[in-house]
C-alpha cells in the first residue's frame, strides 16, 4: 500500500471525482446526496503516486454534544461515504481511509466520531472494530427498509460521555432486538 496516498482535498475537481466514485458503488446504499458530500467537515482521498483517485471517504458535517444540558456544536464527527474502487480493494485502503479521519477528526478539534453501518456490510464493521471503534446498539433504519443499522463510536478525549452523546444522536429511533 505504500504507492497509495492519502490527502484531504477541498478541490472541486477532486470532490467530483470522488463523488462519482461514491456514485458507481457496488451496494444497495441510498443515493449519494451530492450537497451533503461537499459540505463534509474533511473528505480524504486515496490516490495513486500517478494522482488516480481509488477511494475516498470523509467526516460529514457536524453535530452538536450534550453536557449538563448544554449543546456544544462540532464536536462530534459522523463518518460516511467510505468507498473503495473495486480493482484496489482488500490492499488495506478502506482501514488508511479510516486512521487518516481519525488523524483529521483529532486535529479538528472532534471529541467522538460515530458511524452507521447496516447488518449485511460485515467489511465495514471489522474496519471499525480495527480501528477502535466500540459497537454501541442496532436500531431499524429510519428510511423504512427494514434494515437493522449498527451505531459505532469511537472517544477522541477522556472528558466523553459517550452513552449521552449516542443517545442524542440517535433520538427516537426504534431499538432493534
Amino acid at each position: 500500500m505504500s504507492d497509495i496516498q492519502f490527502v484531504i482535498s477541498e478541490q472541486p475537481e477532486e470532490l467530483a471525482l470522488a463523488a462519482q466514485l461514491i456514485d458507481g458503488r457496488d451496494d444497495n446504499a441510498h443515493p449519494l446526496d451530492h450537497q451533503v458530500f461537499f459540505d463534509s467537515r474533511a473528505v480524504i482521498l486515496a490516490k495513486t503516486l500517478k494522482g488516480e483517485i481509488v477511494g475516498c471517504a470523509a467526516i460529514k458535517a457536524g453535530k452538536g454534544t450534550v453536557d449538563k444540558g448544554t449543546v456544544d456544536k462540532g464536536t462530534v464527527g459522523e463518518l460516511g461515504y467510505l468507498v473503495v474502487s473495486s480493482h484496489y480493494r482488500r490492499q488495506g485502503i478502506a482501514q488508511g481511509l479510516t486512521q487518516k479521519r481519525i488523524e483529521v477528526a483529532k486535529a479538528l478539534g472532534i471529541s467522538i466520531l460515530y458511524a452507521t453501518i447496516r447488518a449485511e456490510n460485515t467489511s465495514s464493521q471489522a474496519n471499525l472494530l480495527k480501528a477502535g471503534f466500540q459497537f454501541w446498539r442496532d436500531y431499524l433504519s429510519i428510511r423504512g427498509t427494514g434494515n437493522t443499522v449498527g451505531w459505532y463510536y469511537l472517544a477522541l478525549s477522556t472528558n466523553v460521555d459517550a452513552e449521552a452523546i449516542m443517545l442524542s444522536l440517535v433520538g427516537d429511533r426504534i431499538q432493534a432486538v
